[in-house]
């Protein structure tokens, strides 16, 4: 079953907006276009967008 993209959240489409919004303990990831960036935790991202093929850009703590 695929995940729920609202589970991401808002989307960014500047990936210096995002990694300035996130926390420590957060991520941020994309899909394979790389057009739209989605900060969420890791337990999110395992949940369904990992299996999906997003990536992560900026990991926890960077």
């Amino acid at each position: 079953m695929p995940f729920d993209i609202s589970m991401l959240g808002m989307g960014y489409f500047s990936l210096d907006a995002a990694a300035v919004d996130k926390s420590p303990s957060e991520m941020v990831i994309t899909d394979e276009k790389e057009e739209t960036y989605y900060i969420v935790s890791r337990e999110v991202y395992e949940d369904g967008p990992q299996q999906e093929g997003y990536k992560i850009i900026v990991n926890e703590g960077e």
